[in-house]
C-alpha cells in the first residue's frame, strides 16, 4: 500500500503545530498557504486530525489549531490511521479463490497463509510505526538544538 500525500501534509501540519509557540494557534489559512494546498483540502485533514484528538482547534479572529497531546506522545502511526484509516496491505478481494475454482481447500488454505504473511508484516510496521514520535523526528531534525526552536507561523 501506498500512503496517501494526504498523509505527507498530515505530517507537515503536525509538525508545524509541534515548533508552534504553545500560546498561539496555527490558523488554517496559515497552514493552506505554507502547503500550497486548498482551503478546503486542508480542512478535510484537520478535521480529522481533530477527530483523532491529536489536535485541537480555537474559533474566532485569533483563532487556530494547536496540538492535544505533547509531541512525544503522537506517533507517525497516529497520524497515518487517523489520515488513511487502520493500515492493511493486502486487499483481500478473493482473487485467489476464483483464480482456484475447483481447488476450493487448496484456495481457502493457499489463501489463509498468504494473508497471514501480510497480516504480520502489518502489524510489524504498525508496531515501528507506534514507537517513532513527533518529538523523535523534530529532535533528530533539530540535533544541535535545545530546547527546539519555536515559531509564530501565523507570521508568514
Amino acid at each position: 500500500m501506498k500512503l496517501t500525500n494526504a498523509t505527507e501534509q498530515a505530517l507537515a501540519i503536525m509538525a508545524m503545530l509541534a515548533v508552534q509557540h504553545q500560546s498561539i494557534p496555527v490558523s488554517s489559512e496559515t497552514i493552506y498557504t505554507k502547503l500550497a494546498v486548498s482551503p478546503s483540502y486542508v480542512k478535510k485533514l484537520l478535521r480529522k486530525l481533530v477527530v483523532a484528538r491529536l489536535i485541537g482547534g480555537v474559533s474566532g479572529n485569533n483563532g487556530g489549531f494547536y496540538l492535544e497531546k505533547a509531541p512525544s506522545d503522537i506517533s507517525l502511526l497516529e497520524i497515518v490511521e487517523a489520515i488513511e484509516g487502520p493500515f492493511l496491505s493486502f486487499p483481500d478481494q478473493g482473487v485467489l479463490q476464483r483464480a482456484f475454482t475447483g481447488f476450493d481447500d487448496y484456495a481457502q488454505n493457499g489463501h489463509h497463509i498468504i494473508s497471514s504473511y501480510f497480516s504480520e508484516a502489518d502489524r510489524l510496521w504498525e508496531a515501528r510505526l507506534r514507537q517513532v514520535s513527533v518529538n523523535e523526528i523534530l529532535e533528530k531534525v533539530f540535533e544541535n538544538e535545545f530546547p527546539l526552536p519555536t515559531k509564530n507561523w501565523n507570521e508568514l
